[in-house]
Parts: structure tokens; sequence; C-alpha cells
């Protein structure tokens, strides 16, 4: 009786610890900055922007836009959310925007609240949305980029992001999303913990596959087949419950940990080129 006493109270303690800890069991910002775009060579732009209108100006978030190589052949403008992890400085984001780049896009990457140099307080899935929703509004209203000309590229926790801000905003070109998942409660579930009623506890949902259904714009789904944190059977499932046009690129052999191989892979490059031409057919 003591026994299964103690082992209830730990239970209760436990799903109580996951209700309040959450948001930061899924967020990791950090905050030194590990390079700049001039170490790889890229001419870049610094920005401030407000990612919450009822923020004052020391909450202002931080990006980088990256111009493309030749303006003259621009394909686009690809506005890039990051994942759970790290912030902007990351090399791995930088190696992206390089492969980006080279395919003919200019590159606006910023950090959420709460990451990097930017300001606000700790993130939340809210708080994030709504990051991206005035990332958009930076990019339409100061740079007076046209919609039509705007990809979402969403890397990992990125995608989800990318997918509830394509939902949104039927105007824009088109929508990449690499290594994502369907739904954070999934996500939790394949980690390991079903012992717990996660579908009470859980508030930061990131409920992808109940979105995607409502696209109107084309998308390309990504992932690596090696993929043991977000498996590519939730990119399979994005993919079946999306509207065409559509297309899903599965590359053998990579995983979590190195995307932006992935990026950087022959694959990666022709299956952008295969989906840049299925969008400027649609238009």
């Amino acid at each position: 009786m003591l026994i299964g006493t103690i082992l209830l109270t730990v239970y209760i303690a436990a799903c109580a610890f996951l209700l309040i800890r959450q948001r930061q069991m899924i967020f990791k910002p950090t905050y030194d900055t590990l390079e700049l775009p001039s170490n790889f060579n890229f001419k870049y732009e610094e920005v401030w922007f407000l990612g919450n209108s009822r923020s004052n100006s020391q909450d202002k978030l931080h990006g980088w836009f990256i111009p493309a190589l030749k303006r003259d052949t621009e394909v686009g403008t690809i506005l890039y959310f990051h994942g759970s992890g790290t912030n902007i400085s990351n090399p791995i984001y930088l190696r992206d925007i390089a492969q980006l780049n080279q395919l003919g896009f200019s590159v606006f990457i910023f950090d959420y609240r709460g990451y990097g140099q930017s300001g606000g307080d700790f993130p939340s899935e809210l708080s994030i949305y709504e990051d991206a929703a005035n990332s958009l509004k930076y990019l339409t209203e100061n740079r007076k980029i046209a919609h039509q000309k705007i990809y979402l590229f969403g890397v990992s926790l990125g995608g989800a992001v990318a997918i509830n801000l394509a939902v949104k905003e039927p105007s824009i070109a088109g929508l990449i999303v690499v290594s994502s998942f369907t739904s954070m409660q999934e996500e939790v579930l394949h980690l390991g913990y079903r012992i717990f009623p996660i579908a009470w506890i859980l508030n930061q949902r990131f409920d992808s596959l109940s979105k995607v259904a409502s696209l109107k714009i084309p998308i390309l789904i990504v992932h690596g087949t090696s993929d043991n944190s977000n498996p590519a059977s939730m990119s399979q499932k994005l993919y079946d419950a999306a509207p065409h046009p559509k297309q899903l690129l599965l590359i053998p052999g990579f995983g979590h940990d190195n995307i932006s191989d992935m990026i950087e892979s022959p694959q990666f490059r022709e299956g952008m080129k295969r989906y840049i031409q299925e969008v400027n057919a649609t238009k």
C-alpha cells in the first residue's frame, strides 16, 4: 500500500513537472554569437523588427537579410524558420543559407523572441507564431517584397511554424518543410513519454497534421530516411494530408543530426529545382 502511494505520488509529480516545464523542454535557446554571415563571405544586412505589436523597443527581434548572389536572376526570397535549439548564428543555419543562396534565393533568417539577440520573454508556441507573422510583415511592408515572391522554409520545429503561417497566407509563393513532425503530441509519444496522459498535459501542440489540408500553395516536404528524432514517416503523413500541388522528397542516409549535409546534397538541390519549376507552372 505504501509503495503504491509513493509511486502514485511520484507519477503525479512527474505529470505536474511536464505540465509546468514543457516549454523549457521544447525550446532550447542559446545567446552567444557563434558565427556571422561575413564569416561565410555573405553580403548581409542586420535587421531589427518588432515581433510583438504590444512590446517596447527593447523587445525587438534580430535577424539577417542575405540578398541573392545575382539580383537579376533571383528566384525569390526565403523566409527561414529555424528549429528549437541554438540561434541563427549556428554554422548549420549559415550553411543552409549558402545552399539556398546558390539556388538563386535571397534569405531572411531571424531569431524568435528569447533566442540569440532577440528580446522578449521565453518563447511559447503562440509567441513564435506571432514572431513568424511579423517577420513576414517585415518583408512585405519594410522591404516591399511581394507575397508572390516569398517562400516559407522551416526546419524541424520551424517546419511547424512555417505550416501554421502558410495556412494563413495563401498568396505566398510556396512552402518548404524539412525534417519536421506531424504534431508535438506524436513527437513526444515517439520519444517515449507514453506512460503519461500527454493529450491532457500538452499545451504546446504544434499540430501541423491538422493544418496542412487547408494549404492553398505548393508544398515541398523533405526528410532524411535515417532520422530517428522525427521519423520520415511523419513527413509521409504530412504529404498524404496535404492537397495538390505537393512534392515529397525522401533522401536516404541522412538523419536529424546532419540536416545541413542533406541540404547540401545533390538530391536536395535537384528536388528544389523541380519544386521551383512546379511553383512557376502554377502561377
